[in-house]
């Protein structure tokens, strides 16, 4: 199909979408990033949008989608048995409004189950001995090998910001609750967050724009630095690579934060995710995974652990742990991807989980396997702007700045 119509307009969302097909079909049988692929469907949305009198802020985009968020006419499974055949209804709130902005969804990006920790068959197109991370694992492996431009995700400890990493890729986790959840499985409403993946910041940022986000200033943010509680279970090549980084930003060091965070987010999601889950543990436990059933029949939380959870991290002053600065500067994982088997440990992305905050995952070097490391910056609550304008200041220093870890 000619990119242009009989009277020489441009076709941009038929264009993408072909380009996008032909790759998933190149591919697919090799990095399993696809719950469904929507071949008909995408191909419609593509000439209606083309058709449209006027163009679309997100015309030209093709989009991915978690399976765990619901698409209308597709299946969503939320990558677990108990629901295989489940259609949608409807499109999920984010879903349908992105649609309406003029981007492509190509089809349900796999997920692992229920959203947890039990890995699926997505492989890292870097390495396909290497995981793509989780629980946003198809949307990361699928922006990665370049089958769409962008990729909803979500994340309740790191399940956007880790995968992002592992696959050197750019991953958006917004303020909590900055977008609706509706239509999206809930797994801790205290923590779900939806985000998105995608092959640059300038996506990253379009898509933003048009969601009608605050306008990017080109404020000169603060950057704030910590080694963290977590320090030592950064690999040497990450640990170096962000010292250095650091340093060519003229960071300041500021306080770690406690311990104790990473204890409320446990209890937090331990005590959410067996209330949200209550009907498969109860009435389909042998179809889940023995991981997930194992975390569920663990010694349960109590209410009153919980309550108090909360509670102490509403009292938590986040002012303190910025000290000064702007957007704070740590590793969005604890270094290149884990082998193929698990999804990697989210110990550097609970924080701002926790705490509601905006974060976003940028590559800025490989490690000495040759696959990328991700650099998180995280910003104050509801400062998304400042966190992706500085995001993108980063971005062109990156260009200008050589960081090569393994030395």
């Amino acid at each position: 199909m000619s990119d242009h119509d009989e009277a020489g307009r441009e076709r941009p969302a038929s264009e993408a979408v072909r380009r996008s097909l032909a790759r998933i079909l190149a591919r697919e049988e090799t990095i399993h990033a696809w719950a469904e692929v929507d071949t008909e469907g995408a191909q419609a949305q593509a000439r209606e949008i083309d058709s449209a009198p006027s163009r679309l802020p997100l015309a030209g985009l093709t989009l991915g989608v978690k399976d765990i968020i619901d698409v209308g006419g597709l299946r969503c499974e939320f990558g677990s048995p108990i629901y295989r055949g489940r259609l949608a209804f409807s499109d999920a709130a984010l879903v349908a409004t992105l649609k309406s902005l003029g981007i492509v969804v190509v089809g349900k990006a796999v997920t692992t189950e229920f959203a947890f920790l039990n890995p699926p068959h997505t492989r890292n197109p870097h390495n396909l001995a290497y995981s793509a991370g989780g629980s946003s694992s198809g949307s990361a492996a699928a922006v990665a090998d370049g089958h769409v431009d962008a990729a909803l995700g979500t994340q309740t400890a790191g399940s956007i910001l880790r995968p992002a990493s592992f696959c050197g890729v750019v991953g958006y986790k917004p303020t909590f609750g900055r977008f609706s959840r509706a239509g999206v499985l809930s797994t801790s409403p205290s923590l779900d967050t939806v985000g998105w993946l995608s092959k640059d910041m300038d996506t990253t940022i379009r898509v933003h724009d048009a969601l009608g986000g605050e306008p990017l200033g080109n404020a000169q943010a603060r950057f704030g630095f910590f080694h963290g509680v977590h320090a030592m279970t950064a690999e040497p090549a990450m640990r170096l690579g962000i010292e250095r980084l650091a340093e060519s930003l003229k960071a300041t060091e500021v306080p770690s934060p406690p311990m104790l965070l990473d204890n409320l987010h446990a209890t937090v999601m331990r005590y959410e995710l067996r209330q949200e889950l209550a009907t498969e543990f109860l009435q389909h436990r042998d179809q889940l995974s023995p991981l997930l059933k194992l975390y569920l029949e663990d010694s349960p939380i109590q209410r009153a652990d919980y309550l108090g959870a909360l509670e102490h991290r509403d009292r938590f002053d986040i002012e303190r742990m910025f000290a000064g600065a702007d957007v704070l500067l740590t590793p969005a994982a604890p270094g290149e991807a884990v082998e193929y088997g698990t999804t990697g440990d989210p110990c550097f992305n609970r924080l701002a989980t926790l705490l509601g905050l905006p974060a976003i995952s940028l590559p800025f070097g490989r490690g000495p396997k040759g696959l990328p490391l991700g650099v998180q910056l995280i910003a104050r609550r509801n400062q998304d702007d400042v966190l992706l304008a500085t995001a993108r200041r980063l971005d062109l220093h990156l260009r200008t700045l050589t960081i090569d870890p393994t030395r």
